[in-house]
């Protein structure tokens, strides 16, 4: 779901900026009020990921964390058999990936993310799993008594023989639209407000919410008269225009994810700084271009079960059920998985706007690692 979270927030961090020119003052203050609406392109290292199964080279200095030995008569003191097992099946994922026995597990080089398509699975032969524990150094070894060896091995040939990476829903674009309103002018100063109540955006994304807070300041003033006073929509005295721009994003994200119905939770943080300038060519129609620096840090939480599919294979639900039956009690012990993503983003655009009355329509394109295209309906009053 990372790749879904990233391309989310990175669309919606577009649209701040059209025309550059700001009144240094107006008699009354202007409101612009529209809706910015942004379709981002789902780039291909966006629709897989490189799969890794889980793994641990043996250490003998690691035993002590599971077995303690009467070090005078090599008998069993303590011994926690879970945590044990899954010690050895780690070690056995190494060395059938990575180690002398590299080649018995074998792993998909590229698995679907949830904007990908097409499942993947890890194969784990019966077979291959009894020849990486038999390789296992603690199977020889002496102060091991059998029946330990017996119930490892037991429990070894109870794991699926297959994990399926389940492919996503085959996405190229994510859409966004956001309400916008700016406020000017004092000292050649704009202000910029989004807000937006959760809203359900499919499947895939689920549910958004954000809001942001913006100022957009003349450079030009300093350039030119650039209207010490103005009526509030004055075109400027002079065609090209040029504004400096710093806006704060906040963003909220919840979805339920995919087979293991995984409750995602995703809070985002984004700066965007820009320069940009516009040309008026007069008839009100304007020209655009800037360039931005933007941050973006990403705080993700997903609580999730074992897909219904391995639940079948050990057992906890009955076979074609997908909820709990006398005698199968489903998954009981949710997982957890918190991910910090930062990033940081250079993106230029480009676009035209033109007026019409008090309604103003833009269309624009940034070019950047999340390509973005944007459209604007404004109405000035």
């Amino acid at each position: 779901m990372q790749p879904v979270v990233k391309m989310i927030n990175a669309t919606s961090n577009s649209r701040f900026f059209s025309s550059a020119y700001i009144p240094q003052k107006v008699e009354k203050p202007y409101y612009r009020i529209g809706v910015q609406s942004m379709l981002g392109f789902v780039t291909n290292d966006l629709r897989s990921f490189t799969p890794v199964m889980p793994s641990r080279e043996y250490n003998f200095t690691d035993l002590g964390e599971f077995i303690g030995f009467n070090i005078l008569n090599g008998e069993i003191t303590r011994l926690d058999t879970a945590k044990l097992i899954h010690y050895i099946f780690l070690n056995m994922m190494h060395d059938g990936i990575h180690g002398k026995n590299k080649g018995l597990i074998k792993t998909p080089n590229a698995a679907s993310t949830a904007m990908g398509t097409g499942n993947t699975k890890f194969i784990l032969p019966h077979e291959s799993l009894d020849s990486l524990f038999k390789a296992h150094p603690l199977y020889s070894f002496p102060q091991i008594p059998q029946f330990l060896k017996d119930s490892i091995n037991s429990a070894i040939y109870q794991f699926p023989t297959e994990f399926t990476l389940y492919g996503g829903n085959d996405l190229s674009t994510i859409f966004a639209a956001v309400p916008q309103i700016e406020i000017g002018s004092l000292y050649g100063t704009e202000l910029l407000i989004r807000l937006i109540p959760p809203v359900d955006l499919g499947e895939t994304v689920g549910d958004f919410a954000f809001w942001g807070l913006g100022l957009k300041h003349s450079i030009s003033q300093y350039l030119h008269n650039n209207h010490k006073v103005a009526a509030n929509f004055d075109e400027p005295i002079n065609p090209y225009d040029i504004a400096v721009q710093v806006v704060y994003q906040g963003t909220s994200l919840k979805n339920t994810v995919g087979i293991t119905k995984a409750d995602l939770k995703a809070n985002a943080t984004i700066y965007n700084a820009n320069i940009h300038g516009s040309y008026n060519f007069g008839q009100g129609f304007e020209a655009y271009t800037g360039l931005g620096y933007e941050q973006i840090t990403i705080n993700s939480t997903y609580t999730y079960f074992l897909p219904v599919e391995i639940q079948w294979q050990l057992g906890l639900l009955e076979q074609g059920m997908h909820e709990t039956t006398p005698g199968y009690p489903g998954d009981q012990n949710p997982q957890s998985t918190d991910l910090t993503f930062t990033d940081t983003n250079i993106k230029w655009t480009i676009g035209m706007t033109a007026k019409f009355g008090n309604f103003r329509t833009i269309l624009d394109y940034s070019l950047s690692k999340f390509n973005v295209l944007s459209f604007g309906l404004v109405y000035e009053l």
